[in-house]
């Protein structure tokens, strides 16, 4: 089965405008996602991008891009405009990967987990990744995403519910005293979709479980499309702000 990787950009971000040409130890944010992706088994890399100076340094370090509309809602609506013109072209592919653009140390490993959970789960129409929580500061933040499951099975479960709030709500006061954060899984926004499921998605509209908790795979949820998660130790850290360049170039220079 052949997979592609598409890795969303924008340069209009409301909090940390430009992101993606902002220099880590030398490369740019995108540079150093794409040279992560490019680790993975994945067939083709392809960035989708609504601004010409990203388009242009993309090209500059070699990277495969095009040029998508400006009035997308969401990386997915920019995933699916590349992907049409890919397969416009003649190009095709089973399964496509969705990389975020603020994602330096995506773990290659993972992308290839995914890809292979994905090749042989056939029923499943999304892959992701979870990842146990390690402290109660990150469990009750609404920054991080929380996801309840269905049990493992071979380190594999489907999704049942996404939310920024500590879910499950542990009722009885003394199992609260004893609990660990570890019983919590912070959801890890790196997907894979099935080629079909992800073209059908272009036809969904948006849910209020959506627009309450602003998760877009809650819509997905609601539209009874199955998102299947694999658990991985690794522990992505996005650039959502100027501040984490530094502790990405922290981590990078600790691994050398």
């Amino acid at each position: 089965m052949s997979s592609l990787i598409i890795i969303p950009a924008r340069y209009e971000s409301t909090r940390f405008p430009g992101k993606p040409l902002e220099l880590i130890a030398g490369k740019s944010l995108i540079q150093r996602v794409y040279e992560q992706c490019y680790k993975s088994n994945a067939d083709d890399i392809i960035v989708a991008t609504d601004d010409e100076r990203i388009f242009d340094h993309v090209l500059s370090f070699d990277g495969n891009v095009c040029m998508t509309s400006k009035s997308h809602l969401n990386g997915t609506e920019r995933m699916i405009e590349a992907f049409e013109r890919l397969m416009d072209e003649g190009e095709e592919y089973d399964i496509v990967i969705n990389v975020q653009g603020d994602e330096p140390l995506v773990d290659p490993d993972d992308i290839n987990r995914l890809i292979e959970m994905m090749e042989e789960e056939e029923t499943s129409d999304v892959g992701t990744l979870v990842h146990r929580m390690k402290t109660w500061d990150e469990v009750n933040s609404t920054n991080t995403v929380k996801v309840v499951t269905t049990s493992f099975d071979e380190g594999i479960a489907d999704a049942l519910y996404f939310s920024r709030l500590p879910i499950p709500f542990i009722r009885d006061e003394e199992m609260r005293k004893s609990a660990s954060p570890d019983n919590y899984f912070r959801h890890i926004g790196l997907y894979a979709f099935q080629a079909e499921s992800l073209l059908m998605l272009k036809n969904t509209s948006s849910t209020p479980l959506e627009q309450f908790e602003q998760l877009e795979q809650l819509r997905w949820l609601q539209d009874h499309y199955v998102i299947t998660v694999l658990e991985t130790e690794s522990e992505s850290i996005g650039v959502d702000s100027p501040e984490d360049i530094a502790t990405v170039e922290n981590i990078l220079k600790s691994a050398r």
